[in-house]
């Protein structure tokens, strides 16, 4: 997973390992992997001098504080080997007369460079996290002057997976191996080459080599040279874990409308007990147990036992309130069940009446709109008559204040509460927004340039 951007340059470091540039750990003995057999090994070239030098975690620099020759990359502050700038510099061009800009974000870092950002990630994220996404130092292509981290002119989806799917990040997928680089850390690859999916990530090696690559079909350089190889499995414990993507909430029960019991940091594992209910995790972290959010977790590994005891359950009654009639809140998928993983069968629009069946489960409630039946989340439904066999409930839908917040970055609106959602568009940097509803797993609905949808808290103040 990388880091946002307003992490990064929190730091002071424009992409820092970033998200690490691809790179990311320590050198790792050979004992602790399995090999993986490859078709057509090739002789490793160690020399750092050389455009097809090959460095990772297993095979670092020599001499560790290797200082290449750079020179500076016209329109910025950033320094690559003469050869990948000059080649840097014909990719740019050819790529701006089919309307994409790339923007270069960071190139060669010196041995103490890397030593500096891989401290403060283990600083902030924990050793096993940092290693993920920053190369010890030594053992980081940066280091070369080779590496170069590329974005879009716009800044939109920088160093995040999402950058696969910008203008910049499809265009580089495509093209890049014509100019000398190639994409140094595909996705699907971390038990090989040690690092997360970085499609930013890419490495000169030359026309020549990275041809040869390309027509390989080699998933990774360490498959194209022979090296591949993959971590052991470790011994079945019985017991689920998974690693935070945020700073992350434990609640008492299922739904953001629980107390609080703790917040969980950023990159820390946590226990999962089995119990899975509506896209939340019952667990255990600092010996409290609770709920979180399923959106925020990675490296699920639920616990090898029976189906856990909430699935076995019966479900309870469905709540009868005959016939009453709602209002939508905002625009609002009607799906097939109750939860989110459910197929959308229509969207209704704001400010609709809806007629409630009475059946509700989990904060979802069935609901009839234009001949067809479904289900909506009730948080974005409000009474507009009384039920007619039961008084409202305490905690029926509160007015919702209308509040504004500003951007503090270059922030994607999404059409859901979830990195996984479609982009609608990006807000800049010291926007206002109008927040028009509550918030939910981290995430606000809002309203820019009469556009709604939702965007992450982490980067409104």
């Amino acid at each position: 997973m990388a880091l946002s951007v307003s992490t990064v340059l929190a730091l002071g470091v424009l992409p820092g390992p970033a998200m690490a540039s691809g790179q990311s750990s320590a050198v790792q003995t050979a004992a602790s992997y399995t090999s993986v057999p490859v078709a057509a090994a090739r002789t490793l070239d160690r020399n750092p001098s050389h455009l097809d030098v090959f460095v990772n975690k297993s095979y670092p620099l020599k001499p560790a504080k290797y200082v290449p020759k750079t020179s500076k990359v016209p329109g910025t502050g950033i320094r690559l080997r003469p050869e990948a700038t000059n080649a840097y510099n014909k990719m740019v061009k050819d790529a701006k007369k089919s309307g994409v800009h790339i923007k270069l974000i960071s190139g060669y870092r010196s041995y103490d460079r890397q030593a500096q950002l891989f401290n403060q990630y283990t600083r902030m994220y924990g050793k096993k996290y940092a290693e993920r996404i920053s190369a010890r130092p030594g053992t980081s292509e940066h280091q070369t002057g080779l590496a170069a981290d590329v974005g879009n002119s716009n800044g939109a989806c920088a160093l995040q997976s999402c950058f696969e799917n910008t203008p910049v990040g499809k265009w580089t997928k495509k093209n890049a191996h014509k100019y000398g680089f190639i994409l140094r850390y595909p996705k699907g690859q971390e038990a090989v080459t040690g690092y997360a999916y970085e499609p930013w990530h890419f490495r000169y090696v030359g026309t020549s080599l990275a041809k040869s690559y390309t027509n390989s079909g080699a998933k990774t350089l360490e498959h194209f040279h022979g090296v591949a190889a993959t971590k052991k499995s470790p011994p079945k414990s019985g017991k689920g874990t998974a690693t935070t993507t945020a700073n992350l909430n434990m609640r008492t029960g299922v739904g953001t409308s629980n107390r609080v019991v703790l917040t969980i940091p950023r990159g820390k594992t946590i226990k999962l007990t089995g119990s899975k209910k509506s896209g939340w995790y019952q667990v255990s972290y600092n010996s409290k147990s609770g709920w979180v959010s399923g959106t925020y977790l990675s490296n699920v590994s639920l616990p090898k036992t029976s189906k856990p005891k909430t699935e076995t359950k019966k479900k309870p009654a469905p709540e009868k309130n005959t016939g009453s009639a709602k209002k939508t809140t905002a625009n609002l998928n009607m799906r097939t069940g109750a939860g989110t993983s459910n197929r959308v069968i229509l969207t209704i629009p704001k400010g609709k009446s809806v007629k409630a069946t009475g059946k509700s489960t989990s904060g979802w409630l069935q609901v009839t709109y234009k001949s067809k039946t479904g289900w909506v989340s009730g948080t974005y439904v409000a009474n507009t008559s009384a039920p007619k066999k039961s008084k409202p409930k305490a905690e029926s839908t509160p007015k919702k204040k209308s509040s504004t917040k500003q951007t503090t970055a270059n922030l994607n609106m999404r059409t859901g509460n979830s990195t996984k959602k479609k982009i609608i568009l990006t807000i800049p940097k010291g926007k206002k927004v109008e927040v028009t509803g509550s918030k939910k797993s981290g995430w606000y609905p809002v309203k820019y340039k009469s556009k709604t949808g939702w965007v992450s808290g982490t980067y409104l103040r």
